[in-house]
């Protein structure tokens, strides 16, 4: 069903990537010629990326349930690994439901309400600031904190206190600590990307 949905998601997201496609090419150093040969190939390729993208959700969760069960273990709390990743699938549908919410967003403020590649965000507190006022990683870490995120890692520490039968302030603990492990990964690649584009002078 989660798969089902990422697909559904990427679907109504097309015309928005494509959008944002243009404007991440138009900002970089490239020629119109570069910029149009880029379109056409993400259009050809339209359906690729789709099945990239499901076929990625499902390593994304297997990655998820390592870190989780990783962290689990350092809290000297053992659990199958298969029971944490059903756990994460479970949980990992309000993530699922955010996107879509977002995409609805989207679609409704409509593709010209599109100005960069920033603007695809609606439901996290990037929303009260800019990119320009707190730089690229604080923004995408800002924008990670939204109440399905908040719904999810809610999930998590709910999840881990029934199954582990623990108390619930360390499953608390246990689900915050891997929320923050997993949010580190687009806030470090936000931060690399602003370098790079620092040295790009974009």
């Amino acid at each position: 069903m989660i798969l089902l949905l990422v697909l559904v998601n990427l679907i109504l997201m097309m015309p928005l990537t494509e959008k944002i496609t243009q404007l991440t090419m138009e900002s970089m150093p490239v020629g119109s010629a570069q910029t149009d040969m880029a379109m056409e190939l993400v259009y050809k390729l339209r359906y690729v990326m789709m099945i990239g993208a499901v076929f990625t959700s499902v390593i994304m969760l297997l990655l998820y349930a390592l870190i989780l069960y990783l962290v689990a273990r350092v809290s000297k709390v053992n659990l199958e690994f298969m029971k944490i990743f059903q756990l994460m699938v479970c949980c990992y549908i309000a993530v699922v439901i955010g996107s879509l919410v977002n995409t609805a967003f989207l679609l409704m403020r409509g593709i010209d309400a599109i100005q960069t590649m920033y603007d695809a965000s609606l439901i996290g507190l990037n929303v009260f600031t800019s990119v320009e006022k707190i730089g690229l990683p604080g923004f995408v870490f800002l924008s990670n904190i939204n109440p399905f995120q908040l719904w999810f890692v809610a999930l998590i520490c709910i999840g881990i206190a029934v199954i582990a039968e623990i108390k619930p302030a360390k499953a608390i603990i246990i689900g915050v600590v891997f929320w923050f492990i997993i949010i580190l990964f687009p806030v470090i690649s936000a931060y690399f990307s602003q370098l790079k584009m620092a040295k790009l002078g974009l």
